[in-house]
């Protein structure tokens, strides 16, 4: 299922706006919800900070690399 890009919704999007559309799901615009996925809830820091710096342009390219705790 694939729905529209967070990363264009970030230009409005406040965070808290964000982690709601993530928790919550947009089923209207074809987007689940992520509310029961531990590992995305555990990681949202870092998705909105991954996501917000391509929305800005500050990544601009990356390779994406699993995080090492």
């Amino acid at each position: 299922m694939v729905g529209p890009s967070l990363i264009n919704s970030l230009k409005t999007l406040s965070k808290e706006e964000f982690v709601k559309t993530v928790r919550d799901g947009r089923l209207d615009k074809g987007m689940q919800s992520f509310g029961t996925s531990q590992q995305v809830m555990d990681n949202m820091d870092h998705l909105y900070a991954y996501l917000k710096g391509r929305s800005d342009g500050a990544i601009t390219r990356a390779k994406v690399e699993p995080l090492n705790k």
